[in-house]
C-alpha cells in the first residue's frame, strides 16, 4: 500500500506540475527574488562585523532582495553596519504589542530599532519551542498589523515526507496563516523541509519545485489567483553556493531562506544565484 500511495502521489504532483508550470514561468519574472539569511543563535560583535563587511563590500544582484535574520541582541548593531538596501529581520516576535511576557519581543520593538522584517514559524520554533500553527498565525497577523514584513515558514519532517504527507502538512500550516492573513502583500512564504535543515541533505531541485508548485495551486484554490501569482515562496534547507543556481532556475522558487551558509562568504554566491 505504501508503494502504491507514493506512486499515486508522484503521478498527482507530476500532473499538477505539468499543468501549472506554464503559468509559473510567466509569473516568475514579476516576483522579485528574495534571499534571507537566518543566523539563528550564532555570532558575536566581531563575527557579525566581519559578515556585514563582506556583504557591504560585495557586488550583490540589485534584482535580489536581501534580508538578514539577526539574533535579537545584535539587531541594532547589524542594522548600523549593513547598507540600507539589505533588510534586517527579527527571528521571532510575540502576538501582542507589550505586556508581562518575560523574554518576548514585540513587532513594535523590532520596528523601533530599525528592523523591517520578522521570521515566524521556523521549524525550530515549532519543534523545540512547541509553537502551534494557530499561535504562529496569530503572531503573523499582529506583525503585519504593526507594519512588519514577514517570512512565514512551513515544512514537513522526514517522517511526514516518508509517509507521503508533505502536501497535507504544508496545506494545514498554510490554512492557519490564511485564516489570519487578509493582505499577502508583505508576506514571503519559506518552504523548509525539516529533514534538510542543518543536516547537509537537500531536497533535489525537482522535489523542491514539486512542493512549491503544489503551494501555488493551493493558494489559487484557497486564497486567490492573484496571490498565487504574486506571492514569493522561498526554499530553505541546506542551501549552499554549490546548489543555489540549480534551485533558482525552478519557476516556482523565488529565493532562499539560508541557515549556516549565511554566516559564510558563500552567502554572496547564493544571493547572486540568478545574476
Amino acid at each position: 500500500m505504501k508503494v502504491r500511495r507514493r506512486l499515486v502521489h508522484r503521478f498527482i504532483t507530476f500532473e499538477l506540475y505539468a499543468n501549472f508550470s506554464a503559468d509559473s514561468v510567466k509569473n516568475m519574472a514579476n516576483r522579485r527574488f528574495c534571499v534571507g539569511g537566518n543566523w539563528k543563535m550564532n555570532g558575536d560583535q566581531k563575527s557579525i562585523a566581519e559578515i556585514c563587511k563582506v556583504l557591504s563590500d560585495a557586488a550583490l544582484d540589485a534584482n535580489t532582495e536581501v534580508v538578514i535574520g539577526c539574533p535579537a541582541i545584535y539587531l541594532m548593531y547589524a542594522r548600523n553596519l549593513l547598507p540600507c538596501n539589505i533588510g534586517v529581520a527579527g527571528q521571532n516576535a510575540y502576538k501582542v504589542a507589550k505586556g508581562a511576557f518575560t523574554g518576548e519581543i514585540s513587532p513594535a520593538m523590532l520596528k523601533d530599532i530599525g528592523a523591517e522584517w520578522v521570521i515566524l514559524g521556523h521549524s525550530e520554533r515549532r519543534a523545540i519551542f512547541k509553537e502551534t500553527d494557530e499561535l504562529i498565525a496569530e503572531k503573523a497577523e499582529h506583525a503585519l498589523a504593526e507594519g512588519l514584513k514577514i517570512i512565514a515558514c512551513i515544512g514537513e519532517t522526514l517522517e511526514e515526507r516518508e509517509a507521503g504527507k508533505t502536501n497535507d502538512v504544508v496545506a494545514r500550516q498554510m490554512c492557519a496563516y490564511a485564516k489570519k492573513i487578509r493582505d499577502w502583500t508583505n508576506v514571503v512564504v519559506a518552504y523548509e523541509p525539516v529533514w534538510a535543515i542543518g543536516t547537509g541533505k537537500t531536497a533535489t531541485p525537482e522535489q523542491a519545485q514539486e512542493v512549491h508548485a503544489y503551494l501555488r495551486k493551493w493558494l489559487e484554490e484557497n486564497v486567490s489567483k492573484e496571490v498565487s501569482a504574486s506571492l514569493r515562496i522561498q526554499y530553505g534547507g541546506s542551501v549552499t553556493g554549490a546548489n543555489a543556481k540549480e534551485l533558482a532556475k525552478k519557476p516556482d522558487i523565488d529565493g532562499f531562506l539560508v541557515g549556516g551558509a549565511s554566516l559564510k562568504p558563500e552567502f554572496v554566491d547564493i544571493i547572486n544565484a540568478r545574476k
